[in-house]
């Protein structure tokens, strides 16, 4: 008997969890009537169509999704090529939107879809930014011009990674705070690309698995989790200068011939990290050039290894700069045994390894603390 009521119970909780709720949204929108939006689900960053919403001739509109228990709904509502809202629905919701002639919207109804258009908001503002920036940089006529460019891009990041950071740490329930970790500026920018932000999302983890256990981004997060703890405990072996050597690698130049970075034991080498489609990196080449230039005879090494799938444009752009330094490019662009080999986790990294075979300096990307570490290691 006590069994046969621990399994009702067991299928019930079971019933419970796998049951769907609708969330409604209702919204007015100032000059779209009479068209239609598409209702978007977002799903990896893939979007499919749930619906289509009449907007009739007073401008309103509704519709429904069906929303899974722990499983918060992410969408989008469009006009087919631009998104007007985007919302996060729960089971139950009453949503409203309003969509304002100047492209804005507003919403009701939904904490954790007024949420989500903060930190949207927020993060295309900075992205808007660093590319104003960006466009500058291209154009910039001077270093000194460029280098305070960078500056500007770097405290966009850095201004938004607190926002990001302050977010988390104040909303750690939310089902934004566990989609924030995923953001990216672009494939080398993540917002949470520090190893040490594991920390972060461990603590995030911990409070949010247990409101949204069914949600896409929270059953991500243990595996993401994981990922970065062995790159921590990779990188701290690789700070131990006084025990570790360097990693080999043996990768092809423009030429198609095989460079090995060992064959350069002995000299002080230089191992840069860098992707020919970013701006930083190409502009830093001309401060490896300079210390190359005056170093290479006392026994300075350059060992540049690219991170790019386009080979062909990789090649380009060595031989337009005239790089006399051994420059290589296995073609695998983010699955290069390399970056794993070296726990390389953004661009550019940069490596200084002494006679000796021992990793003493990382990312020192000052040219003073560079020319002065490499003339105590030579």
């Amino acid at each position: 008997m006590k069994k046969s009521a621990l399994l009702l119970l067991a299928l019930l909780a079971f019933a419970a969890c796998s049951q769907t709720h609708p969330a409604r949204i209702e919204g007015h929108s100032e000059d779209l009537s009479d068209t239609t939006l598409l209702l978007q689900k977002v799903v990896a960053n893939q979007l499919s169509t749930l619906d289509t919403l009449k907007i009739d001739a007073k401008g309103d509109f509704r519709g429904k999704v069906a929303v899974k228990k722990g499983a918060p709904v992410f969408c989008h509502l469009s006009d087919g090529s631009v998104t007007l809202a985007s919302l996060v629905l729960l089971p139950g919701d009453a949503v409203r939107v309003n969509l304002q002639a100047d492209g804005d919207y507003t919403v009701e109804g939904s904490e954790e879809s007024s949420l989500l258009k903060h930190v949207n908001d927020e993060f295309r503002l900075a992205g808007y930014k660093m590319g104003v920036c960006a466009d500058a940089l291209n154009l910039a006529a001077d270093e000194r011009t460029a280098k305070e460019l960078r500056s500007d891009i770097g405290r966009v990041y850095v201004d938004y990674k607190r926002f990001a950071l302050s977010h988390v740490l104040t909303h750690p329930k939310s089902i934004t705070s566990a989609a924030l970790f995923f953001q990216k500026f672009n494939d080398n920018l993540p917002v949470f690309g520090e190893l040490t932000d594991v920390l972060v999302i461990k603590q995030v983890y911990d409070s949010i698995q247990m409101v949204y256990p069914n949600s896409e981004y929270v059953l991500a997060l243990p595996e993401e989790i994981r990922s970065r703890e062995s790159l921590m405990d990779l990188n701290n072996k690789l700070n131990s200068v006084e025990t570790i050597s360097f990693p080999d690698l043996t990768m092809p130049d423009i030429e198609g011939q095989e460079r090995k970075l060992s064959d350069l034991s002995g000299s002080v080498i230089i191992l840069s990290f860098w992707s020919v489609s970013l701006d930083g990196p190409k502009m830093f080449n001309h401060t490896l050039a300079d210390l190359y230039t005056k170093y290479h005879d006392r026994g300075l090494e350059i060992y540049q290894v690219a991170l790019d799938v386009d080979k062909a444009v990789w090649a380009t752009v060595v031989r337009s700069q005239n790089i006399p330094w051994i420059s290589v490019n296995d073609g695998n662009g983010r699955n290069s045994r390399a970056i794993s080999a070296y726990n390389v986790t953004q661009l550019p990294t940069l490596f200084v390894i002494d006679r000796k075979g021992d990793i003493v300096g990382k990312d020192v990307y000052d040219a003073a603390a560079l020319e002065s570490l490499i003339r105590r290691s030579l």
